[in-house]
């Protein structure tokens, strides 16, 4: 076999991305070492060890990590559970219908590119990524109101069904790489479009599906933005993090506590990225036809 050399450039990529791969874990080994520590510890030691590990931190968060919220005028005590169960509801339905719009959409502009929806519809996407859309939160506010649906999880959710942005482009791509031989053998078959879209075509880009929508359940997750302006009664974990930083009336208001709060929301993305790992590692498209 002949042996690589290794170069100046090589040797200097590789410490360049051992130094940028630190500088990532780094704030997360900062953050679970200081999820352990008292807050006294953490004044004066803050980027040492714990002097005495305190798991019960954790514990702490959990009984007293509460926000207040807004609903029908009057101002409750939301918990970490009600808040855990309206994030999952937030993150799970907004990431569900934006990865779905997008990805029947792409499939309807790749399969029809003649058409002059589909250059219109592919010009508008390129077009949106590159002009910046700024101050449209009122003109949203007030049309969600006069609909009726402000504050509310299908409002939220008819807000993300959208096809703009960078996954439209992945879905086409994904679709135009495919064999037309399995829409063809369909439409020899007798199938009609929604069936070939629904029981041939996405199936084949499942894996493409599952891993966009991994990532926009992650965006939505870790966004407070959206639930602060728009879902003022149903506070997130998120939100609730974004809460507890910025008002020191609150029981879990010491750095650990916060820290300890950040760990509790990491963990079931953490789960659920172990657990689906080999999916997110597989193939992201099919190909191949039967001779």
């Amino acid at each position: 076999m002949k042996k690589r050399n290794l170069s100046v450039l090589h040797v200097s990529l590789f410490l360049i991305l051992v130094i940028y791969c630190i500088s990532l874990l780094w704030p997360l080994v900062w953050a679970i070492v200081t999820s352990v520590k008292e807050q006294y510890d953490f004044l004066y030691n803050p980027l040492g060890l714990p002097q005495a590990f305190v798991f019960g931190n954790f514990s702490t968060v959990l009984e007293k990590f509460e926000v207040n919220a807004i609903v029908d005028g009057v101002q409750e005590k939301h918990g970490i559970m009600q808040m855990l169960v309206d994030t999952i509801l937030y993150a799970g339905g907004s990431a569900f219908v934006a990865t779905l719009i997008p990805c029947v959409t792409a499939y309807v502009t790749a399969k029809f590119p003649k058409k002059k929806m589909s250059g219109l519809i592919y010009a508008l996407v390129i077009a949106t990524m590159i002009i910046p859309i700024v101050g449209s939160y009122p003109a949203e506010i007030t049309m969600l109101q006069n609909l009726g649906i402000y504050d509310t999880l299908l409002g939220v959710w008819i807000q993300k069904a959208n096809f703009l942005g960078v996954y439209f482009l992945v879905f086409h791509a994904a679709f135009k790489g495919l064999a037309k031989e399995y829409s063809e053998a369909a439409e020899i078959d007798g199938a009609n479009e929604f069936t070939i879209m629904t029981r041939i075509m996405l199936p084949l880009v499942r894996n493409t599906f599952f891993t966009v929508f991994l990532i926009k359940f992650v965006e939505f997750w870790n966004d407070y933005q959206v639930p602060l302006l728009y879902l003022p009664s149903r506070p997130t974990l998120s939100f609730g993090l974004y809460y507890v930083s910025n008002y020191t009336g609150n029981t879990i208001s010491t750095v650990p506590l916060r820290m300890a709060g950040c760990i509790i929301i990491l963990l079931p993305i953490l789960a659920l990225f172990i657990a689906f790992k080999e999916k997110l590692m597989g193939n992201i498209t099919m190909g191949g036809v039967k001779g």
